[in-house]
């Protein structure tokens, strides 16, 4: 039996163990009722017999990492939104402890949760993110007996004055879920879409010979069929060039994403991600935080527009966000004015 303590100060008792990759736990008040519970549990998940409802009600006490253990198995366990809720989960419990009695969760607790991640600087979207997965393990508690009541969680409202982009982590989760969903190829297309921002209609037409190396500047991509007719020239990242160079086994390497094909992995990216409700969150935003990035790395922008091959700059203005980081930069440049 795999039975303790559950702390120094705690006189309960927890069961904790492992079948086949799968890890249950439950806490009990005495030892005979953890022991009485694992040993139950154990015979019916070996001779196959049904065991759901010895993970729901049972015992007095649950904490939150039992909570969100037995979230994951029931909702996002084998699913393409595994890895993300896991990384989800893992951050939960780093700031409230595994160990966190989840009666005890109110308005005000979750308060500090959402301050805790505004302090570190996250975008709105992120924080969504991960009050989602926090809503989902209190919902499970609610609905399977753990908690009499879920308490309210207010999301981060966001802003539609600014054109949404996709965060560095965002796009992390993005390739994750796919990769681990077998996607790989709309990976390496995805890849290719941020690093060169192009249209997806002038991916499609892109033929393997507009692909070249330059022998000082190395791969690049020469485009004819654009938007507004203007043909410009693009160099590749190495990601990019290896996006490519996976994809090269047609003639016209992108053209296998289709606007059908591009809508059915989007929506599986929206649900893997739990982007549903974001009505801005769309596949062109691989475009435009191709643009904003470049501007954000301070690249001059006639360069950016060209780049980016559009007809003025008013266009290429509205990717030129004002970052804290823009800011000290503009006080920095009036400082030294001042300085004799």
């Amino acid at each position: 039996m795999s039975i303790r303590k559950s702390g120094k100060n705690d006189n309960r008792f927890m069961a904790d163990f492992m079948v086949k990759g799968v890890r249950y736990r439950r806490q009990w008040p005495t030892y005979e009722e953890a022991a009485s519970w694992e040993a139950e549990l154990k015979k019916r998940i070996r001779l196959g017999i049904p065991y759901t409802e010895l993970l729901e009600g049972t015992g007095d006490f649950i904490t939150l990492g039992e909570l969100a253990d037995k979230t994951m198995v029931r909702y996002w366990e084998g699913t393409a939104n595994e890895r993300t809720q896991r990384s989800n989960v893992k951050i939960v419990l780093e700031h409230y402890g595994q160990g966190y009695d989840v009666s005890q969760l109110d308005v005000a607790a979750i308060d500090t949760f959402i301050f805790a991640l505004e302090k570190k600087g996250l975008a709105k979207a992120t924080i969504n993110r991960r009050l989602s997965c926090l809503s989902k393990i209190l919902t499970f508690g609610v609905d399977r007996g753990f908690l009499t009541h879920k308490p309210k969680i207010e999301q981060k409202k966001l802003s539609n004055g600014r054109m949404r982009f996709l965060t560095e982590e965002e796009e992390y989760e993005i390739i994750d879920a796919l990769e681990a969903s077998g996607k790989d190829d709309f990976a390496r297309f995805f890849e290719w879409q941020i690093d060169t921002g192009m249209r997806p209609i002038e991916a499609r037409h892109i033929p393997q010979t507009a692909v070249r190396e330059d022998p000082q500047h190395g791969w690049l991509v020469d485009m004819s069929k654009t938007k507004n007719n203007y043909p410009r020239t693009i160099w590749l990242t190495d990601r990019a060039y290896k996006a490519y160079v996976s994809l090269s086994d047609e003639k016209f390497p992108f053209a296998r994403f289709t606007e059908s094909r591009i809508a059915t992995a989007w929506k599986f990216i929206r649900e893997a991600l739990n982007e549903t409700a974001d009505k801005e969150f769309v596949f062109y935003l691989t475009r435009h935080t191709c643009a904003s990035r470049l501007v954000q790395r301070n690249v001059p922008l006639q360069i950016v527009k060209e780049w980016m091959g559009h007809r003025n700059f008013e266009m290429t203005l509205r990717y030129a966000k004002l970052t804290p980081t823009n800011m000290l930069d503009a006080r920095n440049a009036l400082q030294q004015s001042h300085i004799h």
